[in-house]
């Protein structure tokens, strides 16, 4: 299980952008449909006294044509409107094509459980989008340094994201059934959690048992009704 490292964001802002002598330029993938979010991005990490050199592309595809084509970054920033439309198979794609370049996701935090599944996918940190661009900056170097990031406000939120029907299940169990209550089929899931389809059909299985349901559909629907407290 991955140890995830914690700060306070007033604290990170100040240890970690303020505390870098020079100017030296990292190189930055940002990955977002937004063209606005990335232009934004661009220009004021631009401006910092440690600049970031900074390319943009709006699909995971893009970028790892570039990879491919010899561009190295030294971190990707995947980005979203909420965590719940950041696509699993995107970070899946992008940890298997360049697994040694670390991945931050930043956007809005609307449902933590994702979030924490966002993290178990193989992204290296989650930043809130109404987090500062001091923290962001921060982050950035954590991950690039080899470290992790996650928000106080997000490990505070994980108990009550383990209520039922969640609790009865495994770590493992939940990313699945997260990604069923998306409408995935087992393939999509396979590819996403890095599993085989057969083990993605053992956890089905044991969910449905668990949860004292007839079918995944049910097993959806109850999982949906307890992440919207309905």
């Amino acid at each position: 299980m991955m140890a995830y490292y914690v700060e306070p964001a007033a604290r990170l802002s100040h240890s970690v952008v303020a505390g870098f002598p020079g100017a030296v330029r990292r190189h930055l993938a940002i990955v977002d449909q937004s063209r606005l979010r990335s232009d934004c991005l661009k220009l004021a990490l631009s401006i910092q006294p440690r600049r970031w050199r900074v390319a943009d592309v709006t699909t995971v595809s893009e970028l790892i044509q570039r990879v491919l084509n010899g561009e190295k970054f030294d971190v990707i920033l995947l980005g979203g409107s909420t965590c719940s439309q950041i696509d699993l198979l995107d970070i899946a794609s992008l940890a298997a094509a360049v697994p040694q370049t670390p991945i931050l996701v930043a956007a809005d935090c609307d449902d933590p459980e994702r979030a924490h599944v966002i993290l178990r996918a193989g992204a290296r940190g989650f930043l809130p989008a109404s987090h500062s661009l001091k923290v962001l900056i921060g982050a950035l170097e954590r991950v690039r340094t080899g470290g992790t990031y996650v928000p106080l406000t997000l490990t505070e939120a994980a108990p009550t994201a383990e209520r039922a029907p969640w609790r009865l299940l495994t770590r493992r169990q939940r990313d699945v059934l997260a990604l069923i209550a998306e409408g995935k089929a087992n393939k999509l899931i396979a590819d996403a959690l890095n599993m085989s389809e057969s083990t993605v059909k053992a956890h089905v299985k044991q969910i449905i048992r668990r949860l004292n349901v007839a079918n995944r559909t049910q097993a959806a629907l109850l999982a949906t009704r307890a992440r919207t407290g309905h």
